[in-house]
């Protein structure tokens, strides 16, 4: 469960904010949760544009990533969980905007605004039919202001185009057409069914919660890598790993700072502000679970994700859907840059983090403190005493 910060917080850390607003709101609205993470069947899901490009903003053809879209063990009422390239989608449950066939006015169902994302996992939960297939979404809480004016579908969601542009599509997407002529698959279509009438939020089944730091140091040698998926390479060393860092799986332990921990000097190294490829920013804090993690991309939207450490393999996991990984031992080695490797046995990187300028820290607050003096060495006194020394 994803909570902002409370209106208490905001008071204890601002003297400016007025105690008795915090006073007079009721108790469940003062820790206002913005998501929560559920399963779904991408097929209870609805559009909320009238056509989608082919490609996604980084140029990547929406066809090339279906292909990429992995499936793991089921969980709940589902028989497989997808697992996709891509992150998380956003829902939200309210009524359709316009249906020009009247079919569905009015109705509440859930949708979404990451039409692509959701036109990949509806073409993949198709290819598996008659299995249930669910995935992982972000259910919010409220929609963001303007939200509505954003929903152009004339079908209520249940199609989409796809094209560059309205006057040159070069399909039309609806999942019941393309299961017309499937097998009968009844405890499918009850399942869909159930998963649109689910009127909240806390209705639809939780979402796998990903293993503990505690789960993690109890596990048995081997349990680990019974994870369906888990790449080799990002288990076996191989030859020149520990001298490359750009090889998945560095030698754990070189690399760590005398008197502390992996973790600890992973989380020193990983904490902070950085950089990735497409103009988004990354701000990484520790957290009780590993770290949490705020990407802002270009046009200023936010989320929020998890990172956790894997003691056994040194590596930070992204999320709970072991998808994708770093090397903590690269982080650690003060490189400048990480990369994000997909968890399908490649060994080229799906994205780099730079560094990017340390925000201020807090008084008393280490984290990231390592990285922020490997950027900006500082000699001792008597060093640059001799050095002046010489220079005179």
């Amino acid at each position: 469960l994803k909570c902002a910060p409370t209106l208490a917080q905001a008071t204890h850390s601002s003297p400016h904010t007025l105690p008795s607003i915090h006073q007079s709101l009721p108790a469940q609205i003062r820790t206002m949760p913005l998501y929560e993470e559920k399963l779904i069947s991408p097929l209870a899901v609805r559009f909320t544009q009238e056509h989608i490009r082919p490609v996604f903003q980084s140029g990547r053809e929406l066809e090339c990533t279906i292909r990429e879209i992995k499936t793991k063990p089921g969980a709940g009422d589902y028989d497989v969980i997808l697992e996709a390239p891509f992150d998380a989608i956003e829902i939200i449950r309210w009524h359709a905007k316009r249906d020009e066939s009247g079919e569905d006015q009015d109705k509440r169902c859930w949708f979404t605004f990451d039409n692509r994302r959701l036109y990949c996992l509806q073409r993949a939960a198709v290819a598996l039919w008659p299995r249930r297939a669910g995935v992982v979404v972000q259910g919010l809480y409220a929609a963001t202001e303007g939200a509505h004016r954003k929903d152009s579908s004339t079908t209520a969601g249940r199609a989409v185009g796809v094209g560059h542009s309205l006057k040159s599509l070069t399909a039309w997407w609806d999942w019941r057409s393309e299961v017309a002529g499937k097998p009968a698959g009844e405890n499918i279509h009850s399942l869909i069914l159930l998963d649109e009438k689910r009127n909240s939020i806390e209705e639809l089944c939780d979402a796998p919660a990903p293993p503990s730091m505690l789960d993690l140091f109890f596990q048995n040698e081997g349990s680990l890598h019974k994870v369906e998926g888990l790449s080799q390479h990002a288990r076996t060393p191989t030859e020149g790993s520990t001298t490359d860092c750009s090889s998945p799986r560095s030698l754990a332990g070189s690399d760590v700072s005398p008197g502390q921990s992996a973790f600890a000097s992973t989380s020193d190294a990983l904490c902070g502000a950085w950089w990735g490829g497409y103009g988004e920013t990354y701000q990484v804090e520790a957290s009780a679970k590993g770290w949490d993690c705020v990407r802002t991309d270009s046009a200023g939207k936010t989320r929020k994700f998890d990172l956790w450490y894997d003691e056994k393999d040194d590596l930070v996991w992204w999320g709970s859907a072991w998808n994708l990984y770093m090397q903590a031992s690269e982080a650690r080695s003060q490189q400048g840059q990480v990369h994000w490797y997909n968890n399908d046995g490649s060994w080229k990187p799906r994205s780099t983090w730079r560094y990017a300028d340390a925000p201020a820290q807090e008084p008393g607050r280490s984290c990231g403190g390592s990285r922020a003096a490997a950027r900006n060495p500082r000699k001792p006194q008597q060093q640059q005493q001799q050095q002046q020394q010489q220079q005179q």
